[in-house]
């Protein structure tokens, strides 16, 4: 997806699960290689925060693909492309819920996503990194948590709640920018893989070797879409099964 977050899920029911969609259109081939062709039907699309690059791709995904439910970070944004979003959900009149800490979506039989970040409700701010939409993603045994573009500070804060962050897989926030992915951070997630999703040789320098010593300190396993393309998980509820 270049220098972007776009993340696909399908559960063993055939339920469609699309987080972000990237800087463009790019998305709309990913899903076509993932879904099929003639499938044109998402049961729930998550927007992260309303930065380009986790945004743009999902305003096409909203005029080619029929989505039953929609979650968002209720963080606007005022920007050209936050608009047109809103323009399709209103006038498709798409099922909109705003995101917010201690909500449980489930997803499938023993699938569940909660959300433990943001706090409180719609607002506007120019950094929306720091009401990022995290979510943590459980099958069984196996967790994943996924922080869009969360910077430290909002990782701290985090970490002093009661919510339970200990995953398997971690997505890591912010492209593996140095602002992101404290050590305490780490501690209190404790995976086995970290996942940067990162465009090569971006301009930003990300991943930074700062957040790439963390992680290779902690001897966390770690793929990245600048080198490793496209990567792939499975998982039968107990352990994780990696490819590209």
């Amino acid at each position: 997806m270049g220098q972007g977050d776009s993340i696909f899920i399908q559960t063993p029911d055939k339920k469609q699960i699309l987080i972000d969609g990237g800087p463009t259109d790019a998305v709309l081939a990913k899903l076509g290689q993932a879904m099929g062709f003639f499938d044109r039907t998402i049961d729930l699309v998550i927007l992260t925060h309303p930065d380009s690059d986790h945004l743009n791709g999902l305003i096409e995904v909203l005029q080619k693909y029929q989505v039953a439910q929609i979650l968002a970070s209720p963080i606007k944004a005022a920007s050209a492309g936050f608009s047109q979003w809103q323009q399709i959900v209103s006038e498709k009149k798409l099922t909109l819920i705003n995101a917010q800490a201690g909500q449980e979506v489930k997803i499938s039989p023993g699938i569940t996503f909660a959300v433990v970040h943001p706090f409180g409700a719609g607002q506007s701010s120019k950094d929306t990194n720091q009401f990022s939409l995290v979510g943590r993603l459980c099958y069984c045994q196996v967790c994943f948590l996924l922080p869009g573009d969360l910077p430290e500070a909002q990782e701290k804060v985090l970490e002093s709640t009661d919510f339970n962050l200990a995953s398997q897989v971690l997505k890591v926030a912010h492209h593996g920018s140095k602002t992101a992915t404290g050590e305490a951070w780490l501690e209190s997630i404790k995976p086995q893989l970290a996942i940067i999703s990162v465009g090569q040789d971006n301009k930003f320098g990300h991943p930074s070797p700062e957040t790439l010593e963390r992680l290779q300190q902690d001897v966390i396993k770690i793929l990245r879409t600048d080198k490793d393309g496209d990567i792939k998980i499975k998982t039968d509820g107990y352990k994780l099964i990696l490819g590209n």
